[in-house]
């Protein structure tokens, strides 16, 4: 069973089925309705509709199909809704998981990796004296040793001899994907083969899968550079998508509803032995926009914990950033005196972690409190340059209320004497000065479809679309009720003329949506509408305003209009929509007109609101 017959499958089975394995559902009519999970509901708003395949809560604006109930409801990514779900209908999810596996470079790439870290860890059992003592000194235990398959890497071609002993036909094939890899390297001079990893203990990092995909090392003979070597991008690992632990850690980060970020691999295996099972770590100094969403999907609550030199504060500041920009505050944990975690739990315990834990502080406050140490200043420039350092740290938040309070605070611990309306405007105009931070999305590897790219593909691409969407004010009534009969009887669009409409959208997201279904109602079957626009709109293209009106709409979807119906509805839209757009374009004439400084503008602006008003009232004489 392929990916995309497993989904069809799951589609293909009523959605109130899926969603009673998960609460209860009741017949209230010809409907089935549920006590909504996603908002505190007192009374049953949520409906489910067989017919259309899809869930809408009318009090929150819950609404998908039954594999975004499942993700939503049980806090998983998309590849385990799937698997979940599977489950429960007695689907075979692992025959989806052996026909993935098409690709024949990356399948040797998997053989490879993990017979290497059978060899390593095979070589660790042997225990070598450098190893063992780098165990010891590091004080860790065999279930952790186990649990993350930490190995030892000697220093002479053990992987080369496994390579070699590889069935001819398949040889060349795993040299050269070791080579890619870089497990191994070639020699130029010598036109010879070597192992690019000798005398380390070998840290596999798993994908989140599960996958060993590459490896971090670590260094244990005297004046041996560099300390820690890892494995480079590859076809198979793209480190800015991997948190190392993650595998291991993400059922702990749903029950406990935390998760604690940690950099060096040491930390997290030392936090795992410790019990914190909800820790990983990144992989260098980067933490990817789909790290932190798939984080963000998992909990709420999220804890920094880097190491405490320069490098592990900055990289901590900007994943605060990060995380504050989808709206989470992250919490601060500190480890001084000791350098990190791994030496902090080896020096105080368990306990003293657990402490710091329930009274860590929210980290923007500790970046805040640091821009006043001792005496506050007196002059008030030096107060006003504190207050732009302050705008920039709150600044991810936008306009929030956690973002305004702050910024009232610091003015008041300034002791700066404008009220807190001309505060605010300050930093109002200072986020109109600044761009929109915008994520780039980044290359990906072409691979064969594991369960994480299955996932970034689903996931991902909403997640890279919502941080840049720019914001185009609220839509207008009248373009709320034309899109949701557009959506709801799209037959519409057969008789429409699209420039035609364009021409009176104002709202970008609107004109954008409409765009795209006058584009694909032609194109696809009648049957797939409902699923197609609703992983449209859930893609993350458009904000909630319309994901709610678009789900209303197809909540309804279905009864059609005769073409006399649609001839004089379009009629009626199409006055509706341009009578908006005059009266929108009036209001702004005469708020120009109130600033002008000059008479003659004044008198240029009534003219222009003179001919409006003309033609508004031509308009209204067309209504019948």
């Amino acid at each position: 069973m392929s990916f995309d017959q497993l989904k069809e499958r799951i589609r293909e089975t009523p959605i109130s089925t899926i969603i009673s394995h998960y609460m209860p559902l009741n017949k209230k009519g010809s409907a089935l309705v549920g006590l909504c999970p996603f908002h505190a509901d007192s009374k049953p708003s949520m409906n489910v509709s067989d017919s259309k395949g899809m869930f809408k809560c009318f009090a929150c604006g819950a609404a998908g199909d039954a594999i975004t109930f499942v993700k939503d409801f049980t806090k998983v990514d998309f590849v385990e809704a799937l698997k979940d779900i599977a489950g429960k209908l007695g689907l075979p999810f692992e025959e989806y998981q052996k026909e993935k596996k098409k690709n024949p470079r990356l399948e040797m790439a998997h053989r490879v990796l993990n017979a290497s870290t059978k060899l390593y860890k095979k070589v660790a059992d042997q225990t070598p004296q450098t190893y063992v003592d780098f165990i010891s000194k590091r004080q860790l235990s065999q279930e952790s040793i186990a649990k993350f398959q930490i190995g030892y890497a000697p220093g002479n071609n053990s992987l080369l001899r496994y390579l070699e002993s590889v069935p001819s036909q398949d040889r060349d094939f795993a040299q050269q994907t070791s080579l890619d890899l870089g497990l191994i390297r070639h020699n130029k001079d010598r036109d010879s083969y070597y192992d690019f990893y000798r005398d380390r203990v070998m840290f596999p990092i798993h994908d989140h899968s599960g996958q060993v995909c590459g490896y971090s090392s670590r260094a244990v003979l005297p004046n041996q550079v560099p300390k820690y070597l890892n494995s480079g991008e590859s076809f198979a690992f793209d480190k800015k998508s991997v948190l190392f632990g993650f595998y291991f850690g993400k059922n702990a980060i749903r029950q406990n509803d935390q998760v604690i970020i940690v950099e060096g691999n040491m930390d997290v295996i030392m936090m795992h032995q410790f019990g914190f099972e909800q820790t990983v770590g990144t992989m260098g100094t980067t933490l990817s926009e789909s790290s932190i969403r798939l984080m963000s999907h998992l909990t709420k609550n999220i804890y920094l914990g880097m190491d405490s030199d320069m490098a592990g504060k900055k990289a901590m500041a900007k994943y605060n950033a990060d995380f504050m920009a989808i709206g989470l505050l992250p919490k601060f944990l500190s480890f001084s005196p000791a350098k990190d975690p791994d030496e902090f739990l080896l020096t105080q315990g368990r306990l003293a972690l657990l402490e710091k834990i329930e009274k860590a502080p929210v980290l923007i406050d500790v970046l805040l409190e640091e821009l006043v140490t001792g005496k506050i200043p007196e002059t008030i420039d030096q107060k006003l340059q504190i207050m732009q350092r302050c705008y920039e740290l709150v600044s991810p938040l936008k306009e929030h209320l956690s973002a305004s309070e702050r910024i009232v605070s610091m003015a008041k611990t300034l002791g700066l004497k404008s009220d807190s309306a001309t505060i605010l405007q300050e930093y109002k105009d200072f986020l109109s000065r600044q761009k929109e931070k915008v994520f780039t999305p980044i290359e990906k590897p072409k691979i064969a479809l594991s369960e994480e790219l299955i996932e970034a593909q689903e996931e991902n691409l909403k997640n890279e679309r919502e941080k840049s969407l720019q914001e185009s004010g609220p839509i207008s009534k009248s373009e709320k009720v034309f899109l949701k009969e557009i959506v709801c009887h799209p037959e519409f669009l057969t008789h429409s003329n699209k420039d035609e409409f364009l021409a009176y959208i104002g709202h970008s997201e609107v004109k954008k949506l409409f765009q795209w279904l006058w584009t694909i109602y032609f194109e696809i079957d009648e049957a797939e509408y409902v699923t197609i626009v609703l992983d449209e709109v859930n893609a993350g293209f458009y904000g909630k305003e319309i994901r709610d009106i678009v789900t209303d709409a197809l909540f309804n979807y279905g009864n059609k209009y005769n073409e006399k119906v649609i001839q004089r509805m379009l009629k009626d839209y199409k006055l509706m929509l341009r009578m908006e757009q005059l009266k929108n374009k009036r209001k702004d004439l005469v708020e120009q007109q109130k600033a002008s400084h000059s008479q003659n503008e004044v008198d240029h602006l009534l003219i222009e609101i003179s001919k409006l008003d003309k033609e508004i009232l031509n308009l209204k004489n067309t209504v019948p």
